[in-house]
């Protein structure tokens, strides 16, 4: 896990490094925090799957879990999958969300970036690695109504926040 997260900040590290020297502004100036939230994620489910023995990215867009078994499945192109890590990164301390309440494995990464509070930048880190295996009523689904065009998405509950929260990684350092 330390080689994926020292290789997340390198490539972070390292485009940023890119775009301030060619004048533009850091990424996580230029992306809204979903976006980056997406990109953070992406990083990491690489990087893990780069760095494990038995695990390896699930490359089908929109496909789950993000992480599968090495040997598992037929091919690493999986819709919905039984066995393997679903990745979410956030800067959120709680309230995380996906798209559907489903059971899986599930590893939050937790994470501060820019100007704080207190008026510190910090650079992308990692403060909290989480990780559980939630059932179905760990989540609880908000679809849509009427005309409504917002994304369906599934909430962790509280009993799936205490179950992600017993097994944590705390990493760097709180920022407030």
């Amino acid at each position: 896990m330390e080689k994926a997260v020292a290789e997340t900040y390198r490539l972070f590290h390292g485009l940023n490094d890119f775009l301030l020297n060619g004048g533009f502004r850091p990424l996580e100036e230029l992306l809204l925090g979903n976006s980056l939230s997406g990109i953070i994620s992406e990083f990491l489910v690489k990087n893990i799957a780069r760095a494990s023995e038995t695990l390896e990215a699930n490359m089908k867009v929109g496909g789950h879990p993000d992480l599968l078994p090495k040997g598992h499945c037929a091919s690493n192109l999986v819709l919905k999958g039984e066995e393997g890590i679903e990745v979410k990164s956030s800067i959120q301390r709680g309230g995380w969300q996906g798209h559907n309440p489903e059971e899986c494995r599930l590893m939050v990464f937790r994470y501060v970036i820019g100007e704080q509070e207190s008026g510190e930048f910090v650079p992308l880190t990692f403060v909290e690695i989480l990780c559980a295996k939630l059932d179905c009523s760990d989540r609880s689904f908000s679809g849509r109504k009427g005309v409504s065009r917002r994304t369906p998405t599934a909430s962790i509950t509280t009993s799936g926040v205490e179950k992600l929260r017993r097994n944590f990684w705390p990493h760097g350092r709180e920022v407030n």
